[in-house]
């Protein structure tokens, strides 16, 4: 076989999934030294929800838990046919996804979920930490993870450098003792093919190494014209057994992703209504791009000192790249009106190009255990954390306003630039992050009903950075800025209470804060202090039908402040005054009634407000968080069907929200949205599912704050069809 051929046999995911299956086959053989001590096994099992870390750093149930969760499982994933961590995120209670530049973040209550955790491990989302553009990260594959956590609400005890809106944790597969192997295929319309393969079991025959090995691939194309997206992963782990009470995990994951996205949407019309354009209208250039490449090695040594005491170290490490190339028409001014009848033309938005790398660490060194005191056991953990960010970016930019008719369009009337030739602008920046921080928290467990958490993390983040103007305005510059170093440090209290009505209820409420370091300036010079923000809860939690259903109703309440305002005196300074609040409530029922029907439903009432005037269009009373939905409800249900049809299962899910604006007033109506699965399942090794949403094929905008009449417009999914088959070995 040739080298070209060679190459190309490897890239496709069928063919690593044979590699996989030859290299973790119970019948494949393993040397093994003859004088090994045979070891006690330690079953390794995937994490499941019954143990959540994410909150407050110590192993307790959703029950216990004094704050606002939502876990997304592999049921659901495979039911729904989730394929993305976007997706994922639709379907749960009160979060908000929202584009940015190519990419999708999250926003919960209002405010942006800006950390991401892989095994407790976090990092940021993608699009987060800088301006969005200059991020070279990208999300990893959902299916390398078992189920996502996610926390509603700023998490104090874990995260303290970050936005109130909450946290994601997403847990890895881990190898499992036994051999399985497991994957699916499914196909949608618009040539949308995906299939993944999981393959994991023991290495020798004491089972003291494991392994687990998943490789995806797919191909995506939209229902706009030209846009499409093109994923490769291979994600490995290993676990060896040091000793009986000693594990060492090891793993990496590699993902190369094609995308040709979406950048701007289209215009609306005159006044901001619907323009009528179709759903399939796309209208960027051919050569509008965002590829991306992602490397990440993690390793884990945890020891079991005894039953009540153990310790972990990890790490993770990410390096990212991706070249970013936008050219699309968008006219993002308040000036412009909408197209109409008499003028359909939409400007070019200028053409830009981004080459992008970063470099992320994360260590933690985590202590858990359990004490006695007063006649009562309580549980005790401590942390110590460091993470480290760095980015470069290296953009171009070619200032062009030619207009085009937006009903004629066709994405190769605009032709690439030489990027090396009659640049507007090119501009390098630097980026670097580091924050260190310690965290000590307790659960005291008296009087017997009474649960006490008590905690505080103390976080020094330290922050500079760098411009170099090679060329400004279409001349060479050559201006070096060096951003001041910017060092804060804060302590953020946390405390929660619960209390057992029964042993399956438990009402509870709590107390958490964040902050967020500024790199604005005071006239007097003084760097702005850093945004605080605090979160409070009250709710009652309960296990159902023998702990197989959750069920939850929280009041929440958040607010922000030193928000930076533009100085009257200077608008080139700032003054830390601005203050927001959010409020609300958030219900959830997740889980089983019976042996045959699953539920989820979620309801989130959200109101926001700023109660400092920040500027003109941020005025003192009014709504702080306009695209984000005052009502928002999410339900989906799988029922397997009795009797001699004991093969066929059948879900119906609904979305629905109230209606929304944008910063600028662009208005989207509310809306609800319909969809439904059957599955048969032909034996337990192989199923089949058809999965429609949309399904009365309704045309409804995306919620987006920055909504304009001339762009940031973006149509959703319209009704489609999925097939897709599961199988195992």
């Amino acid at each position: 076989m040739s080298t070209f051929r060679q190459q190309k046999f490897l890239r496709h995911p069928l063919s690593l999934s044979i590699l996989i299956v030859l290299a973790l086959s119970p019948s494949f053989s393993y040397a093994e030294d003859a004088t090994t001590t045979q070891l006690e096994t330690i079953n390794v099992k995937s994490e499941t929800s019954s143990a959540l870390e994410t909150a407050t750093g110590l192993k307790l149930k959703p029950k216990e838990t004094p704050q606002s969760i939502s876990v997304i499982t592999q049921e659901q994933i495979k039911d729904q046919g989730i394929s993305s961590l976007s997706k994922a995120l639709k379907q749960t209670t009160g979060i908000n996804v929202i584009r940015d530049s190519g990419r999708y973040r999250f926003q919960s209550r209002g405010f942006y979920i800006d950390q991401i955790e892989e095994d407790g491990l976090s990092s940021t989302v993608p699009g987060s930490a800088s301006n969005a553009n200059r991020t070279a990260s990208s999300s990893a594959d959902l299916d390398i993870y078992e189920h996502i956590e996610v926390i509603r609400g700023a998490t104090g005890l874990t995260q303290a450098n970050s936005e109130p809106g909450g946290t994601i944790n997403a847990v890895r597969k881990h190898p499992t003792q036994d051999f399985q192997m497991h994957g699916y295929v499914q196909a949608e319309q618009w040539n949308n093919v995906r299939s993944m393969i999981d393959t994991s079991g023991a290495l020798n025959s004491n089972k003291t190494i494991r392994g687990r090995l998943v490789a995806i691939g797919g191909t995506q194309d939209s229902f706009k014209n030209s846009a499409h997206s093109d994923t490769r992963t291979l994600y490995g782990v290993l676990d060896f057994d040091l000793t009986p009470t000693t594990l060492l995990r090891l793993g990496a994951m590699y993902q190369k992703t094609h995308d040709m996205p979406d950048y701007f949407g289209i215009p609306m019309a005159t006044g901001g209504i619907d323009s009528g354009l179709p759903n399939h209208t796309y209208l960027s250039s051919s050569w509008s791009t965002l590829n991306s490449e992602k490397y990440n090695v993690f390793a884990e040594l945890e020891h079991q000192f005894n039953d009540d005491w153990k310790v972990s170290a990890k790490l993770n490490s990410n390096w990212n790249q991706s070249l970013q190339k936008i050219g699309g028409l968008a006219q993002l001014t308040t000036s412009y009106s909408g197209i109409n009848t008499n003028n359909p033309n939409l400007k070019t938005n200028n053409y830009q190009n981004y080459k992008n790398s970063s470099d992320e660490l994360t260590a933690k060194i985590a202590l858990n255990g359990k004490y006695s005191l007063f006649n009562a056991t309580h549980d005790v953990f401590a942390t110590l954390d460091y993470s480290s960010l760095y980015e470069l970016s290296n953009w171009k930019s070619i200032v062009n306003n030619t207009a085009y008719n937006v009903w004629t369009f066709s994405p190769s009337q605009i032709q690439e630039p030489d990027w090396n030739k009659n640049l507007s602008y090119h501009i390098f920046y630097k980026n670097y992050v580091v924050q260190q921080a310690a965290s000590l928290g307790t659960r005291f467990n008296f009087p017997e009903n009474f649960h006490f958490i008590l905690g505080g993390r103390y976080t020094q983040a330290i922050s500079n950075g760098s411009t170099y103007y090679e060329i400004y305005n279409s001349k060479p510059d050559g201006e070096y800025a060096k951003n001041r170093e910017v060092k804060k440090k804060k302590f953020n209290p946390y405390f929660g209470l619960t209390y057992d009505i029964t042993p399956d209820t438990s009402v509870y409420l709590s107390h958490t804060e964040i902050f967020k370091p500024q790199s604005g300036r005071q006239i007097t010079g003084k760097i702005l202090e850093p945004v605080v923000g605090i979160n409070q809860e009250v709710g009652i939690k309960s296990e159902l039908f023998d702990h197989r259903l959750n069920a939850s109703l929280a009041l929440f309440n958040i607010e922000q402040q030193n928000r930076p305002l533009t100085d009257s005196r200077n608008t080139n300074f700032s003054i830390p005054e601005g203050k927001v609040r959010s409020r609300g409530v958030d219900i959830e029922i997740s889980g089983k009634v019976n042996d045959d029907l699953a539920i989820f439903a979620g309801y989130t009432f959200n109101k926001s407000k700023y109660l400092q005037t920040e500027s003109s269009r941020y005025i003192a009373g009014s709504n702080f968080s306009k695209h984000t939905p005052e009502h928002m409800f999410r339900l989906y249900t799988q029922y397997q069907l009795p009797g001699v049809f004991d093969q066929w299962s059948a879900g119906l899910g609904v979305s629905t929200q109230t209606e929304t604006s944008s910063l600028y007033d662009i208005r989207q109506g509310g809306y609800t949205l319909w969809n439904a699965n059957v599955r048969y399942s032909y034996s337990e090794n192989l199923s089949f599912n058809l999965i429609g949403e949309n399904l009365t094929n309704k045309r409804y905008y995306e919620n987006n704050r920055v909504r304009m009449n001339g762009g940031n417009n973006f149509i959703g999914d319209p009704r489609s069809l999925l097939f897709r088959v599961d199988w195992k070995y």
